[in-house]
């Protein structure tokens, strides 16, 4: 296959390849379809690489459960001892791609996935992790891709949306072969290139097969390419046949050491490269196309694949290293179920080990499914880690399902420890449900399972116990019942203390920052820092939880600017450790972070992530209703977002998620005028809910009740600033919540002031939020009061943001407009110095100038400021 027509994509990997070299990598992802010439494309650009350049390449195969980490495996003999020892030995994903990347970064080095499209998530959690580390390496990643056979969920649509996000990396489409180019390539055959364009569509490989087989528009030649492909075996014998019916069968390439042990002769290799059907690359023999192997897959003879598949798995019977996914594939062909129960199991443990969290639930599906008969003990086994694996990816109720079949087997084993277990993953899968009381149940369950049997000193008894105890004050914790979780946490230590158990003492150590943090211990913050700044690497779920919460707690309780640098820390942390539940928990308190701050359109943006994905139910109570809010006061238009954050806050029943839902629903009437019956609910939500943690949400409901006339006694335990709110002090409220950097709360302190300066004040704020629901309902109400003096609306030209400026962002422009530094910008804001550079740094690109006054004058010039 030739590369005519396709110069101009070569410069373009050939200009990404110089920026890694000088130390600036990056990834490309080559895009086409089946056929286009991707990696003949690719292989001429390898070819023209230095001499010095490392280049590794490795490819995805068409298993029906792909192979965790496959590329990378296939890799192996071209790593280093130590990168190969973390492939082999290593039980966390994290670690086999610091290692890889450890190794790739310098010197220059170019790897090469190929096939991306049947790629596990292991491998696309590589990518990734290249990608965020490509500009310190001199690292070029090179995915190739069928970009025509991905759904709209296919896993691979997300590293691409990473590539189009990132200034690092970008895709490159193979174009079809132009009519001039197939001119070119016809030569002085007798071919019509337009014919010959026409009916392959300008793809390279259909035009070369066409070529090959000296095919004409006026001769009786086959009318499609898998006629042409297959008008190449006319002259087979019978041991080539053979060979092409076992690459059928192959997943892949079929190695060097299978060969020998498959009885492929000399002969049937010499006869099938010469009808260039075969090639060879570093990782055996395969098809020359999967086009090849589509084409031979259409005339197996029917009943031949169990025997062809059996010969592959006696060969790797006696082979060292095998892979147990690709041993369950030819298993499951060969219908032989206790292998494949065998097999499908400790593939699904390598994929857990791999990060490859999709592909180890299809594994451990198979070994159930498809593995015949197994004992109470194995099947159970099973189940628990399919239920884990479940829960990983966010399928909830998958888990809870197979995780009551497990336990429903460990009862009937009579095994305490087990059902214990199960009741304590039950109630974690139910809490994420959204399902607080089935939570309690379970969690109060698995402490009664194993209370009776548990000794005073180290025991599987004892040490369940302990952990069942810190799921109860864990769920304490959640339910404001501080006191409780303390309790709790006592009884827990003392087994921390007889079992050594270190997992135990991590859970127990970080709820103990919990109830410290919302009892308002200044210090416990940066315990818990240090706490998870001394995890391992590979940070696990007990850790992530770590700073799931403590995010959580820091928006809740307005630390903003420590807030925001840490979810800008710990997101990227849950992606690379593949802990997606983690990461959209994260992202809904980063979408609250947003709207608090006034960035309401990265806001909007996290929360569309979150609702756009799978997600657990308690992912979505913020997500929800920031999205309704914000619609509600830019247009005043209720999406039953609120109403269904409601819901699932009533469904938890925890006055954390609760309040904040309650202010929801007093806004909306506030803003629409439409009564709601639940109001009054939502009154006697301030009289029982406890203090500790929760003063800003007291605050705000109580607030939103004087708003609407409710006029409710003095509530202690209130945040200051809604403190001042409520004793009348206005302008003083206001000026607080600036300090904490919340621009609507303090606009709406200056609504409350009913004076017509801070009226105006607070009409400024809503228009440059673009609250135009709110602002518009102000200067109605001030005309049915009769003001004569009503402010207009900021002009459009003020509004304006043609460079695509957040809110954020045009107040800190506006700042630099004043000739504060980055420090002074960060007190005014009450933001981390960290922070402000990065928005200044944004404002800088967006606008395309270098300096800060060149921004001011640009923002002038274009309406953004006046």
């Amino acid at each position: 296959m030739t590369l005519t027509g396709r110069e101009r994509e070569l410069d373009q990997l050939a200009a990404m390849a110089a920026g890694a070299r000088a130390g600036r990598g990056g990834a490309v992802m080559v895009c086409g379809e089946s056929g286009a010439g991707k990696t003949t494309f690719v292989e001429e650009f390898v070819r023209g690489l230095a001499d010095d350049t490392r280049v590794l390449w490795g490819a995805c195969d068409p298993l029906s459960t792909p192979r965790p980490l496959g590329p990378l495996r296939d890799l192996a003999h071209g790593f280093s001892a130590t990168t190969l020892a973390q492939l082999v030995e290593s039980t966390q994903p994290y670690d086999i791609f610091v290692s890889v990347f450890d190794e790739l970064r310098s010197p220059p080095s170019v790897l090469v996935l190929d096939d991306l499209q049947w790629a596990d998530q292991g491998t696309l959690d590589l990518c990734r992790f290249l990608l965020r580390r490509a500009a310190q390496s001199s690292l070029l990643t090179i995915g190739i891709l069928r970009d025509d056979e991905l759904g709209v969920t296919h896993p691979l649509r997300g590293l691409l949306g990473d590539v189009a996000r990132s200034p690092h990396a970008h895709s490159l489409t193979v174009p079809p072969l132009t009519v001039d180019t197939i001119a070119t390539l016809v030569g002085d055959r007798d071919v019509d290139p337009a014919w010959l364009h026409r009916i392959t569509g300008g793809n390279a490989f259909f035009v070369c097969e066409m070529l090959d087989h000296d095919c004409s528009d006026g001769a009786d030649l086959p009318t499609t390419v898998r006629d042409a492909i297959l008008a190449r075996t006319a002259d087979l014998d019978a041991t080539a046949w053979d060979l092409l019916h076992l690459l059928t069968c192959a997943p892949g390439a079929i190695g060097d050491r299978l060969l020998v042990g498959l009885g492929v002769t000399l002969p049937a290799l010499r006869a099938l490269d010469q009808a260039k059907l075969i090639r060879r690359d570093a990782r055996g023999v395969a098809f020359r196309h999967d086009l090849c192997r589509r084409a031979i897959a259409s005339v197996i003879p029917p009943g031949a694949e169990p025997g062809l598949h059996r010969k592959f798995i006696d060969v790797l019977d006696d082979a060292a290293g095998r892979d147990p996914a690709v041993l369950t594939h030819h298993a499951l062909g060969a219908g032989d179920t206790s292998l494949v129960a065998a097999a499908a199991a400790e593939a699904g443990r390598a994929a857990a080990r791999a990060g490859a969290h999709t592909q180890a639930c299809e594994f451990f599906q198979i070994a159930l499914r498809h593995g015949g008969l197994h004992d109470d003990a194995t099947e159970a086994e099973l189940l628990e880690l399919l239920a884990a694996e479940y829960y990983l990816t966010d399928r909830l109720a998958d888990a809870i399902n197979a995780c009551r079949r497990a336990m429903l087997l460990r009862r009937a084993m009579g095994s305490p420890v087990g059902v214990s277990a199960n009741h304590h993953a039950l109630a974690v899968y139910e809490w994420y449900s959204g399902n607080r009381a089935a939570a309690d149940s379970h969690a109060a369950d698995a402490v009664t399972a194993v209370e009776a049997v548990a000794s005073e000193g180290d025991s599987p008894e004892t040490a369940q116990l302990g952990h069942a105890l810190a799921m109860q004050a864990y769920l304490a914790v959640q339910a404001s019942h501080l006191d409780d979780a303390r309790r709790i946490l006592g009884r827990a230590r003392v087994i921390v203390t007889a079992t050594g158990d270190a997992n135990l003492s991590v859970r127990v150590e970080l709820i103990g920052h919990y109830c410290a943090i919302l009892d308002g211990d200044g210090d416990a913050r940066q315990r818990l820092l240090s706490l998870l700044a001394s995890a391992p690497r590979h940070i696990d779920e007990t850790y992530s939880s770590g700073y799931t919460n403590l995010t959580y707690f820091d928006v809740e309780q307005r630390r903003l600017g420590p807030a925001g640098d840490l979810l800008g820390e710990s997101i990227p942390l849950m992606v690379e450790h593949d802990l997606p539940i983690c990461r959209m928990v994260q992202l809904g308190s980063r979408s609250r972070w947003g709207l608090l701050v006034g960035d309401w359109d990265t806001a909007l943006s996290d929360a569309e992530v979150v609702l756009t994905s799978p997600s657990a139910p308690l992912a979505r109570v913020w997500p929800l209703l920031i999205r309704g809010i914000v619609t509600l006061r830019r247009t005043g238009t209720d999406t039953g977002d609120i109403e269904e954050a409601w819901e699932l806050a009533c469904r938890f029943g925890e006055m954390i998620r609760m309040l904040p839902a309650a202010c929801a629903l007093a806004e909306r009437t506030w803003l629409t005028g439409a009564p709601d019956a639940r109001l009054d609910r939502c009154a006697t939500l301030l009289a029982s809910a406890p203090v500790s943690g929760l003063e800003w949400a007291r605050g705000e409901l109580a607030a939103w009740s004087r708003r609407l006339g409710a006029h409710p006694p003095s509530v202690a335990g209130v945040a200051e600033p809604y403190a001042l709110l409520l004793d009348g002090r206005c302008d003083a409220a206001a000026d607080a919540f600036d300090h904490v950097s919340t621009p609507y709360d303090a606009a709406l302190a200056l609504l409350d002031a009913g004076v017509a300066a801070s009226t105006r004040r607070a009409l400024d704020v809503f228009d440059r939020l673009g609250a135009d629901a709110v602002a518009a309902k102000v200067r109605s109400d001030l005309r049915a009061a009769g003001a004569v003096a009503i402010p207009g609306p900021r002009r459009a030209t003020t509004l304006g943001n043609p460079a695509g400026l957040t809110n954020r962002q045009v107040d800190v422009l506006r700042l630099l407009a004043d000739g504060l530094t980055n420090a002074e910008l960060a007190d005014r804001l009450f933001l981390s110095v960290k922070t402000v550079d990065h928005h200044v740094s944004a404002i800088l690109t967006k606008l395309d100038v270098t300096r800060r006054r060149d921004a001011v004058r640009r923002a002038r010039e274009t309406g953004i400021l006046t």
